[in-house]
């Protein structure tokens, strides 16, 4: 069945979607891949920061199409555009009690609330699960707040970068004797993100089962920890603290990344067993080196992992990092390319799994996005539409899911709740 009429897995379910910036538009772009109605909620007055400054000028921060910001940035902004497809967008402004009363009359008919604001907010825009319970007794209500909704510092705002410290992450990062470092690419927003798609898929089937809603507390904070249950366990067993290696491995040798044909072109070796040794040792053409008492384990060398680097360096750099690749995986050793941006897009592995989707509002404006990093076999999902203009949808979401009347939704607009405008507001 061709992928754009496919019956979709989660069609009749409709997500709410206040979320902002990374972890929460990710996780309801996939749902809405797979069917589900999700409704973006912003106002003019505090967008998505996803969708950049609405005064964006030529040069300035933001991915626009060929580096043209357009009479309308915000609408064009390549972090927003790839977070927020299959998605309708509303505009309101939860500061104003018209606003959160519209608010709650499109969640009385919608499944799913998915949020990721510092703890406290929802509540105190009167948002909050019980709060939505009242108009709808089953939903479903996902917080992704940066430490979950308890304990003393439930309250405190994080971003990504701040996470990798808190979470632990950062102090096993980056080169040996150095300073702590971040991944370069904050990593809990996109691990959280696909988290919480099958936690949204539990809930919902736990309300078909039970015929009750759920409240789930996700803590980026917890997710990003729970990666690190090796580092953790030899603390706790052992009472060893582990500190930054570099590309190199505590237990494992040789590990690392070494520089290939052509200028900062680089392949990974990870070599884990004797047996992948053995066979990196032939593939290099060191047979002897296989029967070396000085690297017969891991720990001999480990012992010796700068000559060993010397020797693996001898023959990468002489050779394209693909086909170099292609050698090593062919003889069992572990080895992958550096991708950057240029090679990932027209990798032959994703190219081949279809995981770039092309998207855009316009032909000019089509490029490949990033897709889902699953598969269901007979429902995969596929980009529905384009990232949605800013509050595109507002008049058509008040009638039809509020079941508002021409008169409020025009009240409404007077009011400036539905104001969709940014550059009203701010300079």
């Amino acid at each position: 069945m061709d992928g754009h009429t496919m019956a979709l897995p989660l069609e009749g379910i409709r997500i709410l979607d206040p979320s902002q910036v990374w972890a929460g538009p990710t996780c309801t772009k996939m749902l809405g891949d797979l069917g589900a109605d999700v409704i973006k909620v912003e106002s003019a007055r505090r967008m998505d920061i996803a969708r950049g400054d609405a005064r964006a000028v030529a040069g300035g921060m933001g991915f626009y199409p060929d580096n043209e910001v357009g009479a309308d940035p915000w609408n064009r902004e390549g972090k927003y555009a790839d977070r927020n497809r299959s998605k309708r967008s509303i505009c309101l402004d939860l500061t104003h009690p018209r606003g959160v009363d519209a608010f709650k009359r499109i969640a009385a008919n919608s499944d799913i609330v998915i949020e990721n604001f510092r703890q406290g907010v929802m509540e105190r825009f009167g948002l909050g699960y019980e709060d939505l319970r009242k108009v709808r007794p089953d939903i479903i209500m996902l917080t992704m707040a940066s430490q979950g909704a308890t304990g003393p510092e439930a309250a405190y705002g994080s971003f990504g970068i701040t996470l990798e410290q808190t979470a632990g992450v950062a102090s096993i990062t980056g080169y040996a004797g150095g300073d702590p470092s971040t991944s370069g690419v904050l990593f809990p927003d996109p691990l959280v993100s696909v988290v919480s798609v099958g936690l949204v898929l539990a809930a919902i089937r736990q309300r078909r089962k039970t015929g009750e809603g759920v409240y789930i507390d996700l803590s980026q904070r917890e997710m990003t920890t729970s990666i690190l249950g090796d580092m953790v366990m030899d603390y706790t067993m052992n009472g060893r603290t582990w500190s930054p290696l570099g590309n190199r491995h505590h237990a494992f040798a040789p590990q690392g990344v070494y520089p290939c044909r052509g200028t900062d072109i680089w392949l990974a070796v990870s070599v884990e067993t004797d047996r992948d040794w053995v066979a990196l040792a032939q593939t290099i053409g060191h047979p002897e080196l296989a029967v070396d008492s000085r690297y017969s384990d891991a720990a001999g060398r480990r012992k010796h992992h700068d000559e060993l680097d010397e020797l693996i360096t001898t023959w990468t750099s002489g050779r394209d990092a693909f086909i170099a690749m292609s050698i090593l995986q062919t003889a069992g050793v572990p080895a992958g390319v550096v991708e950057n941006g240029e090679h990932l897009v027209s990798d032959p592995q994703l190219v081949s799994r279809g995981f770039w989707e092309y998207s855009g509002h316009t032909p000019a404006e089509v490029r490949p996005y990033l897709s889902r990093s699953f598969k269901l076999s007979k429902t995969p999902g596929f980009t529905r539409f384009p990232a949605p203009l800013l509050g595109a949808h507002t008049t058509e979401v008040l009638r039809d899911v509020a079941e508002m009347t021409e008169a409020e939704i025009a009240e409404l607009n007077q009011l400036g709740v539905t104001e969709n405008n940014p550059l009203l507001f701010g300079e």
